[in-house]
């Protein structure tokens, strides 16, 4: 369950983002010694430029906390909050950048959230990481781990998330979607064995923004088991939780 710790840790660091003003700024001076511009507005993209301390630089748009910037030379590229505000005003005093807004919510990328609740009857925790096509259609990989009393559950999925009223404060969405749920029994059990199950789903929920790039989710699903005696399963999914969206 490595990847759901690596999830929530980034979270966390999402969760830790300090507040600013929101004074409107269209160009700005470097005052480190560089600025690093990454091809897209997120730290995993490439750094295929660097502008060196005292070049002046223009703010073209803002993705919640990356910014799209053209430099003297007319190349483009994404910088982020934290490098951003250490960069000068034409007035001299540090750089301070509006905040996420709900107008960014209904145009988000990336999301990645922490969810707890129900499995089963068992108690589940579960991480998972979004990306969005466009405002109604977007992936989403989750794993989580549900643990009863008599067993425990690791569950990996993917689902297609149709969202039809993206711009809502209140947001339904449906989803649906299949995954791998592997159940390992406790060793009090006598002559238990592991056992895994390709399984489908269907589910509903509700996103709901809080403020800045933060927003809450209720979530439930039905996943059907499928058993090789043809025997399906049917189990129920209840969660809720907190994401960053960017």
């Amino acid at each position: 369950m490595k990847l759901i710790v690596v999830l929530f840790l980034s979270l966390q660091g999402l969760f830790a983002a300090v507040a600013y003003g929101e004074e409107e700024i269209d160009r700005v001076q470097v005052a480190e010694p560089y600025l690093d511009l990454h091809t897209g507005p997120n730290a995993s993209y490439p750094i295929t430029n660097v502008v060196e301390r005292g070049a002046w630089v223009e703010v073209i748009k803002q993705r919640t906390d990356w910014f799209k910037i053209r430099t003297e030379k007319g190349e483009t590229g994404w910088a982020p909050r934290a490098q951003l505000e250490k960069t000068l005003t034409p007035g001299g005093k540090r750089a301070h950048f509006k905040q996420a807004s709900e107008s960014d919510y209904a145009v988000r990328t990336w999301e990645v959230g922490f969810m707890g609740g129900d499995f089963a009857g068992a108690d589940l925790i579960s991480a998972y990481v979004g990306l969005a096509f466009n405002r109604n259609l977007s992936l989403e990989l989750s794993l989580g781990q549900a643990l009863g009393s008599y067993s425990n559950s690791y569950l990996g999925s993917v689902s297609l998330v149709s969202q039809p009223f993206p711009r809502w404060r209140f947001s339904p969405y449906l989803s649906l979607g299949g995954g791998v749920i592997k159940t390992e029994p406790r060793r009090v059990l006598i002559r238990a064995e592991n056992q895994s199950f390709n399984a489908a789903h269907a589910g509903l929920g509700l996103r709901a923004y809080l403020t800045r790039q933060f927003m809450v989710k209720l979530e439930y699903k039905s996943h059907v088991l499928f058993n090789s005696d043809e025997d399906n399963e049917e189990v129920n999914e209840w969660k809720a939780g907190f994401a960053a969206f960017f």
